[in-house]
């Protein structure tokens, strides 16, 4: 099944606009907003810290929830002349799905963990084994501004010794214009995609009105409870955190506006 010809509100960054692209490329009619921005860490310097003892090998294990952490830390490793994979096989990544372990491999890492159930914080403190010795081996785990204590705090219940880092800051984008509100509102849009818990916040702020026949579609289960906590409805939830799995989940939930009248039973 295709998505051509579908009215698509995606959200993007000015650093990432690929599944927008690919779902033109498809024959979509996309409107791709910027509702969030990512901007570097409050303080640079604890990063720079983290990453080069990263690299030096006092960490046993990184357990990362996002690429812009990788990316970020990447950057400074670069600057140093290094790559991020120096301190590997002896040193382990813990990663939350595919598409950050495709980052991680990008930039010379090797994953060791992806959850096998939950593809968020919760799933890699349910996987990843107790520390060896309590208190004495370390995790780092670079994080988000918005990020939630989940991980440290379940780490920290396992025996690990965790050092978190604040590795860039999701801040508010320009937001919608008045005619892509205009279209949320009176039904010019088939679904809206919702790609973090972020964008679920500032898309109700930014679109109070949204049109009972336009899907609302959530990338995971995260954002999903962002999203209901912002007050919206979701009509989908994708079955795995990843870009193919939203864009089957858009199609599920656009498929029976597909049917002919009277298959509605």
């Amino acid at each position: 099944m295709s998505l051509a010809g579908r009215r698509l509100l995606v959200p993007v960054t000015a650093e990432r606009t690929a599944f927008a692209d690919d779902l033109v490329a498809e024959g979509a009619l996309v409107t791709p907003v910027a509702f969030i921005a990512i901007a570097g860490p409050e303080d640079p310097s604890a990063l720079e810290a983290a990453t080069l003892a990263w690299l030096d090998g006092a960490y046993a294990w990184m357990a990362v929830t996002s690429r812009n952490a990788v990316l970020a830390m990447d950057r400074i490793a670069r600057a140093h002349g290094r790559s991020l994979g120096e301190p590997q096989p002896a040193s382990r990544v813990a990663t939350v799905g595919e598409a950050t372990r495709g980052v991680c491999a990008a930039v010379g890492l090797t994953v060791d963990l992806v959850p096998a159930t939950r593809h968020d914080a919760r799933g890699i403190v349910a996987d990843l084994p107790d520390a060896p010795g309590e208190g004495t081996a370390r995790v780092l785990v670079p994080l988000g501004n918005l990020a939630s204590p989940v991980l440290e705090r379940g780490l920290a219940r396992k025996g690990w010794s965790v050092d978190t880092v604040e590795a860039y800051r999701t801040v508010d984008g320009p937001g919608p214009d008045d005619a892509t509100v205009a279209a949320v509102a009176d039904g010019g849009l088939d679904a809206v995609l919702l790609t973090s818990g972020s964008v679920a916040e500032r898309f109700a702020a930014a679109c109070p009105a949204v049109a009972p026949t336009t899907r609302i579609v959530a990338i995971g289960r995260t954002t999903e409870a962002g999203a209901r906590a912002a007050g919206l409805r979701v009509d989908a939830v994708a079955e795995t955190p990843t870009y193919a799995g939203i864009r089957a989940a858009v199609l599920a939930a656009l498929a029976p506006h597909d049917a002919p009248e009277g298959d509605h039973a």
